[in-house]
């Protein structure tokens, strides 16, 4: 089988390489020239264009920042859809509402491609370990062809019902972390100025259940992060638009969510705390 990846940075990356180790054909495109060059260390080529990855792929990738690169990267001149054939599945693993996939599905369609909504869960953490939850919406058999490449990259890979249902499950599940990472946030700086020890107040609350490990590494970040460095500002703006986007799609359907939107605002404060360095400019 071959596969296209687009978009290998800190998530991508990872989930290529396992990809690669799998014994799969892989080509890989990435606007920044040097992470797609770690791949091509490891045996990867390196297409120029989104297009050049899609041209003889059965199964393209998408692990893009936000809506608008996922539809530049498959609609674009030369994007996904000038070159794909009859029969490739395009999965996208970007956070982004449902409408993205959508109109990458409708302008798909007409070309026999099939498009596959494919979020995933896991952090960088589980990129790189192959153990990442991978939600999906979609066509059946097209989850079926793509599902080899999946079981690379994840331990749970699950088929949840049509296009937009894989996003309505990583919206809903950030949507709850990011909520309970408010609670825990503040319950942690409580017991800090209570006197209560930091390190023993997050055992506390792990041996009891009330904080993840995802939590647990978010909220210890008092400096350089492991994986954005001094810049907290990408960290910060992934999780408002994931916040954002989840919100827009509680109002689509008609549901309100106080205690979402209250986080959505105090975001900055939830992923980082208030001593920790970050950089005001953020990053898109």
């Amino acid at each position: 089988m071959r596969v296209g990846f687009i978009g290998v940075g800190n998530m991508g990356g990872p989930m290529a390489s396992n990809v690669l180790k799998a014994g799969f054909d892989l080509r890989v495109h990435d606007v920044r020239a040097d992470v797609a060059a770690k791949l091509a260390a490891e045996g990867a080529e390196v297409g120029a264009t989104p297009a050049d990855v899609a041209a003889d792929a059965d199964v393209v990738d998408i692990v893009v920042m936000d809506g608008a690169q996922v539809e530049a990267v498959t609609l674009g001149d030369a994007g996904v859809l000038s070159s794909a054939r009859p029969g490739t599945v395009i999965a996208v693993h970007s956070t982004v509402h449902p409408s993205t996939v959508r109109r990458v599905a409708d302008a798909a369609a007409p070309r026999g491609v099939d498009v596959i909504d494919a979020p995933i869960s896991g952090g960088v953490v589980g990129a790189t370990a192959g153990t990442l939850c991978v939600m999906v919406g979609g066509d059946a058999a097209a989850f079926e062809r793509a599902r080899p490449v999946f079981d690379a990259c994840g331990a749970l890979v699950l088929h949840l019902g049509p296009l937009g249902a894989g996003l309505g499950a990583k919206l809903a599940r950030n949507l709850i972390g990011y909520v309970s990472m408010l609670g825990a946030q503040e319950g942690v700086a409580l017991a800090d100025r209570a006197g209560v020890d930091h390190e023993r107040m997050l055992q506390i609350c792990e041996h009891t259940g009330v904080l993840s490990w995802q939590m647990r590494e978010l909220l210890n970040v008092r400096g350089p992060h492991p994986t954005y460095g001094d810049d907290l500002g990408p960290l910060v703006e992934l999780s408002a638009k994931d916040m954002r986007a989840a919100l827009a799609l509680a109002a689509d359907v008609g549901i309100e969510l106080p205690a979402g939107q209250l986080t959505l605002d105090r975001i900055r404060y939830t992923v980082v705390p208030p001593d920790a360095p970050t950089n005001e400019g953020g990053h898109g």
